[in-house]
């Protein structure tokens, strides 16, 4: 089982608002920081709980009384969760987070978790999740703490989350409680422009973890590999040569994988750019359209993406010209 690198990401991010020293963390060969900070990146479960525990042991200048739900209750204020905090600050409601629990669970848990005996009511959300809490506390604290602060991206207080065993339900706060109200950019939001915008969002989102998922597969296969080949004492020079080329034909298939999913990545931007584009022709750019594209912060990514895709891109080369 794999869980996001969302949930490390937030302690990274959390910690580092704090000033505090990561040193542990950036000098450690067992956590590479650019996987732990990438939140479309996957990590093995018992990995990420050994990360949180050795994060929560470490003495740092300023002491909390509950580190993990600390985190978990800042997650809408340190941009932990990628394209999923932009999703998340344009849903009305908490609750519509949860239109599809197994979906959203899927953020976070990897294989997709089956959900059973759903229960919904106005306020609230129940159901079991195949994952014992006790059997990764720290990991399922911080998602508790994180499902209680879903309300804050839309203007409410927290809600309450309760995980004992494999059941999971979370209370969502009264209307009474909000906090912010934006009614009146709501007012001018098309349903279907959010819709479209949210579901495009979600489903590149989805595609970038998938291929993240299946080359990390694939880098534990090639590692597997290597491992073996060191700890085996084969008498053949044959034999060492017939790995190391398996080794390397590993590689050039794994450099290949990474250039086609940039090539995805490429198009599925393309599409989304054009999206806006169709969508904010056919709707006139009033407040709360332009609301939602601060939020996004759509100029930022717009500008950014092709340097991004350039650089990943020149990286692989050298990384080809290597092999």
């Amino acid at each position: 089982m794999l869980f996001s690198c969302k949930i490390s990401n937030a302690f990274i991010k959390y910690l580092e608002s704090k000033n505090e020293d990561l040193s542990f963390v950036y000098d450690s060969a067992d956590f590479p920081i650019d996987l732990i900070q990438d939140p479309s990146a996957w990590i093995s479960a018992p990995d990420l709980e050994f990360l949180i525990s050795k994060i929560v042991n470490q003495p740092f200048k300023e002491r909390t009384m509950d580190l993990v739900r600390e985190v978990g209750h800042e997650t809408p204020n340190l941009h932990a969760w990628g394209v999923l905090d932009s999703v998340l600050k344009m849903i009305a409601h908490p609750r519509e987070v949860f239109s599809q629990p197994d979906r959203f669970i899927s953020y976070f848990i990897s294989p997709e978790p089956p959900i059973e005996n759903l229960v919904r009511t106005s306020h609230s959300i129940a159901f079991d999740l195949p994952l014992i809490a006790e059997q990764y506390p720290l990991v399922s604290k911080y998602l508790m703490s994180a499902f209680e602060a879903l309300p804050l991206y839309t203007g409410k207080s927290l809600g309450q989350c309760s995980w004992e065993h494999i059941h999971v339900k979370i209370n969502w706060p009264s209307e009474s409680e909000t906090l912010v109200k934006n009614e009146a950019q709501s007012a001018h939001l098309s349903p279907t422009f959010m819709q479209n915008i949210i579901e495009e969002l979600q489903t590149n989102q989805k595609n970038l973890e998938e291929k993240n998922r299946e080359l990390m597969q694939k880098n534990l296969q090639l590692l597997n590999a290597q491992k073996e080949l060191s700890k085996s004492n084969l008498g053949a020079s044959t034999d060492i040569e017939q790995i190391q080329l398996k080794i390397y034909v590993n590689n050039d298939l794994d450099l290949n994988q990474i250039s086609q999913n940039l090539a995805r990545l490429h198009d599925y931007m393309v599409r989304a750019q054009q999206l806006i584009t169709m969508l904010t022709g056919q709707i006139k750019m009033n407040s709360g359209i332009k609301e939602v594209m601060r939020r996004i912060d759509w100029d930022h990514v717009k500008s950014q993406y092709p340097v991004t895709i350039l650089e990943s891109m020149e990286a692989l080369r050298k990384l080809q010209k290597k092999n």
